[in-house]
């Protein structure tokens, strides 16, 4: 099935995707999963209330009792569903794709992620052949849930109080209305723009990572003289943070701050990080006190490995961020992420520019080249054979690591494509052997 991914369900609405689909995803779900209880929010797009429905549908249909907390962000979800117990979340979203694109995301009752090769897999072959229906319907209850997660964040900021002017952009997503509430409640000097729901996306693409998706951002805190912004995406579950100057901050700089942050209070607490992300991070959380813990990328990963060294946080480059709530669960929240990098920017006095200058100014990152391939296994073997003296590593494709460079070569789980990430000591260094490696793939 084209909606079927490694991480999650999303396709094209009408054509890879639709509510006869996801009525069915829902009762395969609610055949093969354990769970008797479910939670479901939607994100803004056009079509999720409709999925939203189906989904209820399809759970109450095979007799799993329901609570609907209707248009959400994922990090609400997830949060509530934990709090709660339920024993499976599904949020109707696809993230942070361009708006002709719907989806699922599916939590397990440990606040994992049900990825393919734990369920989705099943749930994928089970939906060509569903049985009859299930004698007793299901409960199902709608509810409004805001004020505990809300309050979660505002105490991240542990009665500081938060001068900076900061700038946030909601991507006209399904997040405006929980960062409004947390601002007004801490009474930050902010302005908030792209606040309402709207699945045209019209001011831009819900993607943060995306250039064109800053530049209105970067325009307003020039414009304003802010000295902070973020950028969130359609879920509200990535944030890209943007300094005083217009420039975004890569998310492994930003994460080294979060941790520097919260190690104050947690010295030797480990921290989760995945393995694209500039090896600046993992020294200065040791720098800070802290226990680096390196991961495969993608939340189930990050996720699986927080459980398993009971982190404190954890960071994609991908701009998910995780945190501890206690010792009973975890999750994942952009929000609380913007309240603790506020934080620490109060306390230092310092621009964010100059925090991030030295983490940043230790080693140089190439681009990420992202090439089409057709073997992709083939492209692996290629490069372990060629860099025989170097310390190698298979986490997640293939890690090669030099005295003065290092690089990681990552298939797609999506796209016919591997992805490489390579940094050095020195721009110098970086440049030459990122030449050296598309030459050897064949792209140069």
């Amino acid at each position: 099935m084209g909606a079927f991914h490694a991480y999650d369900i999303r396709g094209i609405f009408g054509k890879d995707i639709d509510v006869g689909l996801t009525y069915k995803i829902a009762r395969a779900a609610a055949r093969l999963l354990s769970a008797q209880t479910y939670m479901v929010g939607y994100d803004a797009r056009i079509h999720s209330p409709d999925i939203y429905n189906s989904v209820i549908k399809g759970l109450t249909d095979e007799g799993k009792d329901v609570i609907g907390i209707g248009l959400c962000s994922t990090p609400q979800l997830h949060f509530f569903q934990m709090k709660m117990g339920r024993g499976c979340g599904i949020m109707v979203t696809a993230s942070h794709n361009p708006p002709r694109y719907h989806g699922l995301k599916l939590f397990d009752d440990q606040g994992g992620s049900i990825s393919y090769n734990k369920g989705l897999d099943k749930i994928e072959q089970m939906i060509h052949n569903l049985p009859p229906l299930a004698a007793a319907k299901g409960d199902y209850q709608e509810k409004s849930l805001e004020e505990d997660y809300i309050n979660f964040i505002v105490q991240s900021a542990h009665g500081q109080n938060l001068s900076l002017h900061t700038v946030i952009d909601a991507a006209n997503g399904s997040a405006g209305h929980v960062f409004r509430q947390v601002a007004e409640k801490l009474g930050l000097n902010y302005d908030l723009i792209n606040e309402e729901p709207d699945g045209n996306f019209p001011n831009h693409f819900p993607n943060p990572l995306l250039a064109s998706s800053r530049k209105q951002i970067a325009q307003r805190i020039k414009e304003k003289k802010a000295g902070l912004g973020v950028v969130l995406d359609g879920d509200g579950d990535r944030i890209i943070f943007v300094d005083e100057t217009g420039n975004a901050i890569e998310n492994y700089f930003i994460s080294a701050l979060i941790a520097e942050e919260l190690l104050h209070d947690n010295p030797g607490a480990a921290i989760v990080y995945d393995l694209i992300s500039s090896k600046a991070l993992p020294e200065h959380i040791k720098a800070c006190g802290g226990k680096p813990v390196l991961s495969r990328v993608g939340y189930t990963f990050i996720y699986d490995n927080m459980v398993a060294n009971s982190a404190l946080f954890g960071c994609e480059t991908s701009g998910h961020v995780y945190f501890k709530v206690d010792d009973r669960y975890y999750t994942e929240s952009a929000a609380y992420a913007f309240i603790v990098v506020l934080k620490l920017l109060e306390t230092k006095q310092k621009p964010l520019s100059e925090l991030v200058a030295p983490l940043r100014m230790r080693f140089y990152q190439a681009p990420e080249l992202n090439i089409e391939v057709g073997d992709k296994q083939a492209v692996l073997s290629l490069i372990e054979k060629h860099y025989t003296d170097a310390a190698i590593t298979k986490l997640d494709g293939i890690s090669i690591a030099y005295a003065d460079f290092w690089f990681n070569v990552r298939p797609s789980n999506t796209e016919p494509v591997i992805r490489v990430r390579l940094e050095a000591l020195s721009k110098e260094c970086a440049l030459e052997k990122y030449e050296e490696l598309k030459k050897l793939i064949g792209f140069a």
